[in-house]
């Protein structure tokens, strides 16, 4: 559960790349948030206020072609407050919701709301789902996900689109992965929207770089070339002669055990992150694979999902390791000296995070442009404001020496001269 005091969690956050909007909860529980990526979508947060018995929060995306309202909805079912039960219980929520749906109609942008709703929606006998179903279908949403979203069952979690011709956007490929990596007892909903983004200036994500594979290589073929060559004949004419042998004999050797391959490297990586990191993640990958593949052939098993969670735990202390090694090691080293101290300070309390960063746009010319518009309507408005006010002192209606009288007696103190005492 993220609250807004939580800062050094959203500079992890930010330390792994990504970006989140979070509206969090004033009592207890977390809230609703969006976590995304910067270097691939632009996103503008929209904080819904006015519903007791529910929580939402709308984020906007746009496209080469259409805009998208991201409406993340969490309703829940318990309190321990009395007081409240009236605000969250079903025909209250049932009553803000119809509400809800005739707004984000009326409003831009084509709307994907999704969200833990609490109703069991694979429960044909229960009314308080039947008549939310009807409650949706009655505006023209339909509803995307099927099988259970609980580990204890229950297709609880939902995502809701438009049926309309302008606004319907057809979810593809939507999967419920129950192999989540974490604690939580709701499983991730996974799917694809076909719609084609905005690209945002900046620089390439991922380079490519020509490697070889040690560990992959056999030390004792390795080994025996090298033995085998001319190097264990020392006929050298000279120190530049025996250096040139020696590269040439290695590089052969090298390229015949352990070729050059290209690989592929992702770009501004955090510091901290590391070979070990690296290792952790791709195991937790191929772990996640196999429990897949293992919970597909027989959804009783659950070895293999108890195996993946393992190796996640695994990944994430590996991970928290190498990062807190890193930031106790700038610390050390910045002992002493006050600015470097604050400075690693305030990057582990998110202090930094976008104070150097542009406005996204698609292309410098954009950006410029937008920096013109942005500084010339400010001057312009207080060029307004000037004259506003030159007119209002014009049109008083005091004469002149009224108002030299009235400014001198706001403006200017009496000066009262006191004696020096002499020492």
């Amino acid at each position: 559960w993220l609250k807004a005091k939580d800062k050094s969690i959203f500079a992890e956050i930010h330390d792994y790349g990504y970006d989140i909007k979070s509206c969090p909860r004033k009592g207890k529980g977390g809230g609703v948030a969006f976590l995304y990526n910067p270097q691939k979508v632009v996103m503008s947060e929209n904080l819904v206020k006015g519903f007791k018995s529910f929580e939402v929060f709308e984020s906007i995306i746009k496209t080469n072609n259409k805009i998208i309202r991201l409406c993340n909805v969490y309703r829940t079912t318990k309190t321990k407050c009395k007081d409240k039960y009236n605000d969250t219980k079903v025909s209250v929520f049932m009553e803000e919701f119809d509400k809800y749906l005739d707004d984000i109609v009326e409003k831009s942008g084509s709307p994907i709301i999704s969200g833990d709703f609490n109703f069991h929606l694979e429960d044909k006998a229960d009314q308080n789902a039947v008549k939310f179903a009807s409650l949706y279908q009655s505006k023209g949403f339909s509803q995307h996900v099927v099988g259970a979203t609980h580990v204890s069952g229950g297709t609880l979690d939902l995502v809701l689109t438009l049926d309309s011709c302008s606004d319907h956007l057809n979810p593809r490929n939507l999967t419920v992965d129950q192999n989540t990596g974490t604690t939580s007892d709701h499983y991730v909903i996974h799917f694809d929207i076909p719609v084609s983004l905005k690209p945002i200036a900046a620089g390439p994500l991922f380079e490519s770089k020509n490697v070889r594979e040690y560990r992959k290589m056999n030390i004792n073929e390795f080994r025996e070339d090298l033995f085998c060559s001319i190097l264990n004949v020392p006929q050298f004419t000279s120190v530049d002669h025996a250096v040139e042998v020696y590269q040439h004999v290695v590089q052969s050797a090298l390229d015949k055990h352990v070729p050059l391959t290209e690989r592929t490297f992702k770009l501004n990586r955090s510091p901290w992150w590391n070979e070990n990191c690296q290792k952790a993640k791709r195991e937790a990958k191929r772990e996640a694979k196999k429990a897949q593949r293992k919970f597909y052939k027989d959804t009783e098993n659950l070895e293999a999902r108890e195996i993946f969670k393992e190796r996640c735990i695994d990944k994430a202390i590996i991970i928290n390791k190498a990062r807190n090694t890193f930031f106790d090691e700038k610390l050390s080293s910045s002992k002493g000296d006050p600015k470097a101290t604050s400075k690693v300070i305030h990057h582990l309390l998110d202090k930094e995070f976008g104070s150097k960063q542009l406005p996204n746009s698609t292309n410098d010319k954009d950006l410029a442009d937008s920096f013109k518009s942005h500084f010339k309507d400010k001057v312009n408005k207080i060029y307004c404001d000037i004259k506003k006010n030159h007119t209002k002192i014009c049109n008083d209606q005091s004469t002149g020496d009224d108002l030299g009288k009235i400014l001198v007696q706001k403006t200017f103190r009496p000066l009262v001269l006191f004696p020096l005492n002499s020492c």
